[in-house]
């Protein structure tokens, strides 16, 4: 129930994040590189992402997800770059749940980067591309070291 709970919040959050005005003040246009310069072109980028979205996915299926995320990721972050990182992430996750719960996961890492109003989280579509990447691999790999592999081959 406590797990149910927190994914409800978690859908919620991003609803209280564009509910600051001043949100496209403390984040960065993925294109630019520099801080939005308004509101309108913030608001557009939001939009462009939210298309993206690959729908939400099981949610015993993103307990799941939350729970390989837990216990894999002091791995993962020491596996040298955050692409290889990612990719890892989304083959374990894929593995252990589905292409389409990695995939959702990848993508609303990356919704959350775009609208928590913090100019230290970095929203990057290339980060969701290597996590579905990953996401790919975790069809075909059978254990975390296939996995670091298939990974290691293209994000070294």
């Amino acid at each position: 129930m406590q797990k149910l709970f927190f994914l409800l919040v978690l859908g919620f959050s991003s609803l209280a994040h564009a509910q600051d005005p001043l949100c496209y003040q403390k984040e960065k246009n993925p294109r630019t590189r520099q801080v939005f310069q308004s509101e309108d072109e913030y608001s557009t980028a939001r939009e462009d992402w939210a298309q993206r979205n690959p729908g939400t996915g099981n949610p015993f299926s993103l307990i799941k997800a939350y729970k390989i995320y837990k216990n894999e990721k002091d791995k993962a972050e020491r596996m040298g770059t955050d692409k290889l990182a990612h990719c890892y992430m989304g083959c374990r996750i894929s593995q252990e749940t589905s292409f389409a719960t990695a995939d959702y996961v990848g993508w609303l890492k990356e919704d959350r980067d775009i609208t928590d109003c913090n100019i230290k989280t970095h929203f990057d579509e290339d980060d969701y591309e290597a996590t579905r990447r990953g996401a790919q691999y975790g069809e075909s790999q059978r254990d975390t070291q296939g996995c670091e592999q298939a990974c290691k081959q293209v994000y070294r």
